[in-house]
């Protein structure tokens, strides 16, 4: 029998995670390491071409983390300088390395929102579950980071079903919408454009549809998108070429797309200067890249937000939810236990099962061999013999068997226990019946 070469807990010691977060970094920094479309692929074949054996890289707004299976961090942590073209040691103060089980605690806090910048947030879960299914797609996955991955979006479908973290949820969405509402509290006589249809964009123009503004604009460079999501919402759907159109006009505008230039600058919107209800016009920018270039901050007819102003306002909403840490914590170590008590009886599996295999073959022989000199035997008799051999069979095995998963993860013992129990033989096993003496 061959025996994997990494197997148990020492399966995940190969595990890291390498990144960056609204933690360590500032968004000027942060955006500089956007991966999506043809970017995120490109990169992750990158990877896989020097030596990561598995990669899962997840971009959202607040963070950029390469979750991987390789024994040399230094090999994501090069790529990441490689990427922008920063010389050695640029992003050391920005990055954060965890390997083995400190990887998996941090991956479960991150999918239940523990690690958001608005805590609890509920876009999260859906873009690790997102980030995974790239990967998968790409071909940049292998066992250990879709078990992880797998149970990841379990543990944060657990937290918050299990704690009020699910009950209060609140995303970034929800506080760009109530940060606007504090600037245009008659939103009902707003004109409103949302430029971007992805997960966020379509989050803030759900929210805004429930106001019942003036005008709700949806953006799109892909008009198809927008009319979708307009048609779900009875938004007015545009393409984006037609934004100087409704520009003028505008009380308050969204932002949330990828793309990699500013969409607003100041030249586009000295339109709006001199408006004759006098109100500025908030621009509340949810993009990563900014969509807005930070010199439209100077303008004075404008209120601009990014993701660093938005920060400030989720604080405010922070004590309810943080009550629920606790809770979620204990779900977290719970789970985080359970799973690498998983990967430890994983290594020992295919052992266990042809120390089963050849017990059960062994009976099977010696019941060939004994039951015909039994003579005359009952069904009733045939049967108790049956089962008297299965019971002392799986008796005599329980305890190896128990202690291998005990001790798979110590030096030599897979091998050791496979050459104990003849298991590691490539040739046909020796008879072990034993003859009648003639």
């Amino acid at each position: 029998m061959e025996v994997e070469p990494s197997f148990g807990r020492s399966a995940v010691q190969r595990l890291v995670v390498v990144g960056l977060s609204h933690r360590t970094a500032s968004l000027e920094t942060r955006e500089r390491f956007a991966f999506e479309g043809e970017a995120l692929r490109e990169a992750l074949e990158w990877l896989r071409e020097r030596g990561v054996e598995e990669c899962v890289i997840l971009s959202t707004c607040n963070r950029t983390e390469i979750y991987a299976c390789c024994y040399q961090d230094a090999l994501i942590v090069n790529f990441l300088h490689e990427w922008e073209g920063l010389p050695e040691g640029a992003l050391t103060p920005y990055l954060y390395i965890k390997r083995g089980e400190e990887a998996v605690d941090h991956l479960f806090r991150v999918a239940s929102g523990l690690d958001s910048q608005v805590l609890g947030e509920s876009e999260i879960l859906g873009q690790v579950k997102q980030a995974w299914e790239k990967a998968r797609e790409a071909g940049a996955t292998g066992v250990l980071l879709n078990s992880l991955f797998q149970r990841a979006v379990a543990v944060g479908k657990r937290v918050r079903s299990e704690t009020a973290l699910g009950r209060q949820a609140v995303s970034l969405a929800s506080i760009a919408v109530r940060a606007a509402l504090q600037h245009h509290r008659d939103i009902q006589n707003a004109i409103i454009i949302v430029i971007g249809t992805g997960t966020m964009g379509r989050r803030v123009v759900k929210e805004l549809a429930e106001f019942h503004p003036k005008a709700l604009y949806v953006l799109s460079h892909t008009f198809s998108y927008a009319a979708a999501l307009a048609n779900e919402t009875g938004a007015t759907p545009l393409a984006l070429g037609a934004l100087q159109q409704v520009l003028p006009e505008a009380d308050i505008i969204f932002t949330a797309t990828t793309a990699p230039h500013p969409i607003l600058d100041t030249t586009c919107l000295t339109p709006l200067q001199g408006r004759e209800n006098g109100k500025p016009v908030v621009i509340l920018d949810l993009g990563v890249p900014r969509n807005t270039d930070p010199a439209v901050r100077l303008l004075p007819f404008v209120r601009l937000y990014d993701l660093e102003d938005l920060k400030a306002l989720s604080d405010a909403h922070y004590e309810a939810r943080a009550r629920e840490i606790p809770a979620a914590l204990r779900i977290i170590e719970e789970e985080r236990c359970d799973y690498l008590q998983w990967w430890q009886t994983r290594g020992a599996a295919p052992l266990i099962a042809a120390l089963q295999q050849r017990a059960e073959q062994v009976r099977q022989q010696q019941l060939e061999w004994a039951l015909p000199k039994l003579g005359d035997l009952t069904d009733h008799q045939r049967r108790i013999i049956e089962q008297m051999t299965s019971r002392l069979v799986k008796q005599l095995i329980h305890q190896p068997i128990a202690e291998l998963r005990q001790m798979v993860d110590e030096e030599d013992v897979i091998p050791l226990f496979a050459r104990l129990f003849g298991l590691d033989k490539r040739e046909e096993q020796e008879n072990l019946v034993l003859e009648e003496a003639v």
